[in-house]
């Protein structure tokens, strides 16, 4: 082999390393619609701060007060991460050398997890969101996601305990398991205010089928019935 040519063949396996680096060469495709089952959830309990705890309280719906559903649900505002990564209808990944966009039934903006490279912006210029701002990187075959930005609006709630705000910091990692049939997310929320330590738990989702299409989730927040099931307990007869 020449020089030149060995010349050329370092710069592109160097262009090869970049394209992988950056995400605009991706070595797994998780587009689909997934969705989770009975066995889906493996969720520990987090071990939270006073204030970790006080914030849970504070989001907590309270049942015994008539109280049914968080006040974004109620009022059809935009619940955010990680509501929407376990709700029980199926996700839609659509993913491209430059994004993995998550979109939900309910409501909620979509997930944009940019995979060009970029890096999170200036958080003192950035508006925080119930999703936050998100970047990826490949490890292998998984995906690595980092996300901060986010704020305490929508539904915060974190499974396992806690909730998200501004100074929480979200790790997932996406590995296809059973030869692409299952997705299995590792999630690991990061915030002292809220965690003693990193709480981690994990969530396995099901390929749901090929004819699988997406459906659109109305909410009203003016119907007067959805008001009366949102915001009253359920009344007995008395014969129960």
């Amino acid at each position: 082999m020449t020089i030149r040519n060995k010349t050329l063949s370092h710069a592109v396996a160097l262009a090869m390393t970049a394209l992988c680096s950056t995400g605009a060469f991706a070595a797994t495709d998780l587009s689909g619609f997934w969705e989770l089952k009975h066995d889906s959830k493996k969720v520990g309990k987090a071990e939270l701060t006073a204030e970790g705890k006080r914030l849970a309280e504070a989001n907590r719906p309270k049942v015994e007060d008539g109280m049914i559903m968080t006040y974004a649900s109620r009022w059809c505002h935009p619940l955010g991460t990680p509501f929407i990564m376990g709700d029980s209808a199926p996700l839609d990944l659509i993913q491209s050398k430059r994004e993995l966009a998550i979109t939900a039934e309910v409501q909620s903006s979509a997930r944009h997890i940019y995979l060009d490279g970029r890096s999170h912006p200036d958080m003192g210029a950035f508006d925080p969101t119930t999703n936050g701002h998100s970047i990826g990187r490949w490890d292998g075959n998984a995906l690595v996601v980092d996300t901060v930005g986010f704020n305490d609006r929508g539904n915060p709630m974190v499974p396992g305990g806690g909730v998200r705000g501004e100074g929480t910091h979200l790790l997932e990692r996406y590995e296809l398991i059973e030869n692409g049939a299952r997705l299995k997310v590792t999630f690991t929320w990061t915030d002292p205010k809220i965690f003693v330590k990193p709480h981690t738990y994990s969530f396995t989702y099901y390929k749901a089928a090929p004819e699988t299409y997406a459906l659109e989730y109305f909410c009203d927040s003016s119907d007067p019935e959805r008001a009366k099931t949102a915001e009253e307990p359920p009344q007995l007869s008395g014969k129960e």
